[in-house]
């Protein structure tokens, strides 16, 4: 069984987040299941969620449920493929499918896709783009997260990240958000 939690801190808020599962197969090829549960501190809503996962020679294929508290319920199907991976590096090619039903109003479409790189140092970079097609919403975004510190266990690290996003047409056409922080993770 695979447990862990983690606390992003902001100027603002703190993101919670805390996951089980269980995983059947080997390092190369296996299936996982396991919970979830994702929120704002304070009075932020909380999202549960339920996932399964299929893993092939760092290839998956996703299938996860999530319901946000008094907001909205989320089917999300997501593929992933490997494109380089060693010891040093992993780049990989990433999309996805969301359906979602708002608790109020009419239910709507999100997909997308994007690339996402690694190194064994804890760095990471990431860029995508979403499209809302009912609302006629495209979006672009990138991110970059750096490992401050690891313990010699390998138990607890601290990683700064930051964001930025850019919505290329829909209703916030030309808006640009940005955003960033710290996590500090430890695993049991």
């Amino acid at each position: 069984m695979d447990c862990g939690s983690s606390v992003t801190i902001s100027a603002e808020k703190a993101q919670v987040q805390a996951h089980c599962g269980v995983k059947k197969g080997d390092d190369l090829v296996n299936a996982r299941a396991g919970v979830s549960a994702a929120g704002q501190v304070p009075n932020g809503p909380v999202t549960t969620s339920v996932y399964g996962q299929l893993n092939a020679n760092g290839h998956s294929l996703s299938v996860e449920r999530g319901h946000t508290q008094g907001l909205s319920t989320a089917t999300t199907v997501a593929g992933n493929a490997s494109l380089l991976a060693n010891k040093h590096h992993e780049l990989n090619a990433n999309a996805f499918h969301s359906h979602i039903k708002p608790n109020h109003g009419p239910s709507f479409d999100k997909m997308g896709g994007g690339l996402s790189y690694q190194s064994a140092g804890g760095h990471a970079a990431n860029v995508g783009v979403s499209h809302i097609p009912q609302a006629h919403m495209t979006t672009m975004n990138a991110g970059a997260s750096a490992n401050l510190w690891t313990s010699s266990s390998g138990n607890s690290s601290l990683n700064a990240n930051t964001n930025a996003m850019r919505h290329m047409s829909g209703p916030f056409k030309g808006r640009n958000d940005f955003g960033g922080g710290f996590n500090f993770q430890h695993r049991f």
